[in-house]
């Protein structure tokens, strides 16, 4: 199961915090050669995602060779739109030093969200008709909270330029092919030589989202050596360097993190990087009908039993600080002898967990996942 991220509704989250210890086709148009430089970011916060007063528009970089916005890695990325829908007004490629850029500029009083992340199958919003992606691997980059043309804010012109850009002097990066904007998703395809790490930021004056792809191979990937089976009724594999809690205190492989730790009996404190719960609670209630939290839902299956992979960001009327992003699956069980049962995976981008890693460690787990008798 390949899935963008591109975390889960209000019911999900109070749930896990309670059990935790814690689209028609791209039309086959003109070919752009992009020569646009992007804009230097002097002062760019470390992870990248905070805002920045930027002005330069420049393609010079000076003495210093510009980085990432962040470090990157073949992770998702999702961020929240906020305010009114705001228009996109310009699309540039430029190419950088270790790293090719894709430059979204947008205007308008709201904010624009994203959803980033490799998929294996391209398809067109709306329709799901195949894209045709030039490359090896594509990368889906959708824009969120984005205004129709007909409904940009005043006296700004929506960007309507080709189908398909292309960079001449490109390290990675193919072709960047436009598909549609469809109930305020603008939703794009990076063609690449190959799954390469990628960095998602927003800059400021004026705002944009920057997708950086960088040159450098992606860290392998933790291998899932190590499987157990939990009381709960479910077996996955997880990383052999990582430990799992015992089973004192809560049901034994529920919680997993790379360091040693103890649950610590009687609290909520969230200490797996990722948890497991099962709840005997209706899927259907726990799953809801989502919320403004909400930045995707995705409907699929595990082992054979329905699903969905939820994304949220905290608007910190919960459990959370405002802007924790999360990322959990429900999965229906259906009924056991003491009534129904819905298990809920998930991990939380809490300050002492590297959230990205975990959210792609969590999509290969639920892979691993089969159900027993509990």
């Amino acid at each position: 199961m390949r899935l963008l991220p591109a975390a889960g509704v209000a019911s999900v989250l109070v749930l896990t915090a309670c059990t935790s210890d814690d689209e028609p086709p791209a039309d086959a148009g003109p070919t752009v050669t992009a020569t646009a430089t992007a804009p230097t970011e002097d002062g760019a916060e470390p992870d990248g995602e905070a805002p920045v007063d930027d002005e330069d528009d420049g393609g010079d970089d000076g003495g210093d060779a510009l980085q990432p916005v962040e470090d990157g890695d073949t992770a998702g990325s999702t961020g929240p739109g906020d305010g009114p829908p705001v228009a996109l007004v310009e699309v540039e490629l430029v190419s950088h030093e270790g790293f090719d850029r894709i430059v979204f500029q947008v205007a308008g009083e709201g904010e624009a969200g994203w959803q980033v992340g490799y998929t294996d199958e391209p398809q067109a919003q709306g329709s799901g008709a195949p894209v045709e992606v030039p490359g090896t691997a594509a990368l889906g980059i959708t824009l969120t909270n984005i205004a129709l043309p007909g409904d940009a804010p005043d006296g700004i012109e929506p960007w309507a330029g080709a189908s398909q850009l292309t960079l001449a002097d490109a390290n990675v990066l193919d072709t960047l092919v436009e598909d549609t904007l469809f109930e305020g998703r603008y939703t794009f395809f990076a063609g690449v030589d190959r799954e390469r790490p990628f960095a998602v930021g927003t800059l400021s004056s004026p705002q944009r989202l920057v997708v950086d792809i960088l040159a450098e191979e992606p860290a392998a990937p933790l291998a899932l050596s190590q499987r157990c089976q939990s009381p709960a009724g479910f077996e996955v594999s997880y990383p052999g360097s990582w430990s799992v809690n015992s089973g004192l205190t809560v049901p034994a492989c529920t919680r997993f993190a790379p360091e040693p730790f103890a649950v610590p009996p009687g609290t909520d404190a969230r200490v797996g990087s990722i948890t497991a719960s099962v709840d005997s609670i209706p899927y259907d209630l726990v799953v809801g009908p989502g919320g403004p939290e909400e930045v995707s839902r995705t409907e699929t299956t595990v082992d054979g039993r329905r699903a969905v992979r939820i994304e949220r960001v905290s608007s910190g009327q919960g459990l959370w600080p405002e802007g924790v992003r999360s990322t959990g699956y429900v999965v229906d069980l259906g009924e056991g002898e003491d009534g129904p049962r819905t298990l809920v995976v998930n991990t939380i981008d809490l300050r002492q967990f590297d959230y990205r890693r975990n959210v792609g460690l969590l999509d290969r787990m639920v892979e691993t996942l089969e159900f027993t008798e509990p």
